[in-house]
């Protein structure tokens, strides 16, 4: 890693600001891409970080809101929505050189997921995520590294963000083996801040962290509530453990191993504490719901092995209606 690597985030929200600030604060220099009035916010007054270290006011090296302003990056971490992908993809191109790592923070399964796995030659395109298989043809695929993000944050306004939890990431090529350039990845968040963790299956820790998202996100919105009522309210609890059971049990079928035993994974959930989910989030501003990726692409997997998800799909509907009825009265009310 060279001590002056040109590092962007692409992306402003909860999750890039948090990347970008505790990058900054161990000494990298960070590009940051906002759009709109996070644009213009975070390139006047920069980005404010309150978590577990206290207050930090952080300005990144450059804050652009067009690719075309950036010269070629040695690192790039996607912190956007899975939808904005294929907008991002066609710009990718010029900010790379021959050894640019990109590696997406997203949640969900990634459109990516039979790459580099051997015997998925080509390479098949999940249907709900890449219909076109645009993603898979023409997304700079040998440059990526696969990233599993935990970190719980919450934007209190335009470059804003508090959070009250760990901060952690976990890296892993999509092949399964070892790398001098996932290393490469993980040094960079040596003093950071934020636990980097190499792994060699990466798959494993996709699923963990998609039975995470899937028992919580949209129970969240059906029942309007927190992390800490989720996993331990008697009422929902048993929901939760419904869904992270049938998701374990589609993750078997492609070899993946959720190695966090239930209730252990419940009770970590409830002591995340009185936080709402990103998805909460969306659905109280009246944003579409981010389900593609988290949900859809389960169900996808789940058929192609006959894998039943009834508590799943039942909570998944009743988020989707909610969502719809909610956008639907915002635009008679308007």
């Amino acid at each position: 890693m060279k001590p002056d690597s040109k590092i962007l985030v692409y992306g402003a929200g909860a999750i890039g600001c948090v990347v970008a600030a505790r990058l900054i604060l161990a000494g990298h220099n960070v590009s940051l891409l906002a759009r709109g009035e996070n644009y213009q916010h975070i390139k006047a007054y920069g980005i404010q970080l309150d978590d577990l270290t206290g207050q930090h006011h952080i300005h990144p090296v450059q804050v652009v809101s067009d690719q075309d302003d950036l010269e070629a990056q040695d690192y790039i971490f996607i912190t956007t929505k899975f939808q904005a992908l294929t907008e991002i993809m066609p710009n990718l191109q010029r900010m790379l050189h021959q050894g640019t790592k990109i590696i997406p923070l997203i949640n969900g399964i990634p459109f990516w997921y039979f790459y580099g796995i051997a015997e998925h030659q080509p390479v098949p395109a999940i249907r709900v995520l890449d219909p076109q298989n645009k993603l898979i043809q023409q997304f700079p695929l040998r440059h990526l590294i696969g990233a599993v993000v935990f970190i719980t944050a919450q934007l209190q306004g335009f470059g804003q963000v508090q959070s009250t939890n760990p901060y952690l990431l976990i890296f892993g090529e999509p092949n399964h083996q070892g790398s001098a350039r996932l290393q490469e990845v993980a040094q960079l968040f040596v003093n950071s801040g934020i636990e980097a963790r190499q792994v060699e299956n990466i798959r494993d820790q996709i699923w963990t962290k998609v039975m995470a998202n899937l028992s919580s996100n949209p129970l969240s919105v059906v029942a309007n509530t927190t992390l800490e009522h989720i996993y331990a309210h008697a009422n929902l609890s048993p929901i939760s453990q419904a869904i992270t059971q049938e998701v374990r049990s589609v993750a078997a079928c492609y070899g993946a191993r959720i190695s966090i035993d239930p209730n252990t994974f419940m009770q970590l959930g409830a002591e995340m504490g009185p936080i709402y989910t990103s998805m909460w989030h969306d659905y109280q501003d009246k944003k579409t719901l981010e389900l593609a990726s988290i949900a859809d692409a389960v169900f996808e997997l789940a058929e192609q092995y006959g894998c039943e998800l009834p508590v799943t799909r039942i909570i998944y509907d009743l988020s989707q209606f909610l969502s719809a009825q909610s956008r639907t009265n915002e635009e008679l009310s308007i």
